[in-house]
């Protein structure tokens, strides 16, 4: 009977590692998304506590059942005369203590696991909020780096465009003064022309 809760117990352990394989490949598809692997993961720890208390339900209820089997049996076979010797006595005393100590030993190697699982939600919590925080962060810090972009950005073509402006202006007033100055040597030039001639 112990036996076959020890059985239990580790099938339901290896049941686990069962699942953490075959949720392999699904990970490596989530593993872009935070939040979907770890609702995930949740929902197969949630699942795998539904199973494992089933399983210690219907093995205490079979237990219990097998226990008063057998002390029916026991105080049945006392009222038909059938008595135990002291060599047998004994040797139920020391199945029963074994069964004690392994039963107690049994009970701890629960009880680790259910910490085990509680730290282990703690844990993914901590994680969850730990990334939110981080995202959270590095979003702002994407954003502030934008903003100064785009404020670099336009600084740099307001500084440009003032400076083609500046530069064009120039331009337009050095064709003005260039084309003033080349009617003023055509006039020149005409006149020298005209005074030549006068002269021949």
């Amino acid at each position: 009977k112990l036996r076959d809760l020890k059985k239990g117990v580790k099938e339901a352990q290896d049941k686990l590692k069962l699942e953490r394989t075959q949720s392999a490949s699904t990970e490596l598809e989530t593993s872009g998304n935070f939040a979907l692997t770890l609702m995930m993961k949740k929902d197969e720890i949630a699942h795998l506590k539904r199973d494992n208390k089933q399983f210690l339900d219907e093995e205490q209820e079979r237990l219990q059942t097998e226990s008063v089997q057998e002390t029916a049996e026991i105080k049945l076979s006392a009222t038909q005369g059938n008595t135990l010797t002291l060599e047998q006595i004994v040797k139920l005393q020391e199945q029963h203590v074994q069964q004690n100590v392994q039963l107690s030993h049994l009970a701890l190697h629960v009880q680790c696991l259910q910490a085990e699982n509680e730290k282990l939600l703690e844990s993914m919590e901590a994680l969850n909020s730990a990334h939110r925080v981080e995202a959270e962060t590095q979003k702002a810090r994407n954003l502030l780096i934008f903003r100064q972009y785009k404020e670099f950005y336009e600084e740099a073509k307001a500084a440009t465009s003032s400076k083609f402006q500046d530069l064009l202006n120039s331009c337009i007033q050095d064709c003005i003064f260039l084309s003033s100055k080349n009617a003023e040597l055509i006039e020149e030039n005409t006149d020298l022309k005209r005074k030549l001639k006068h002269y021949n």
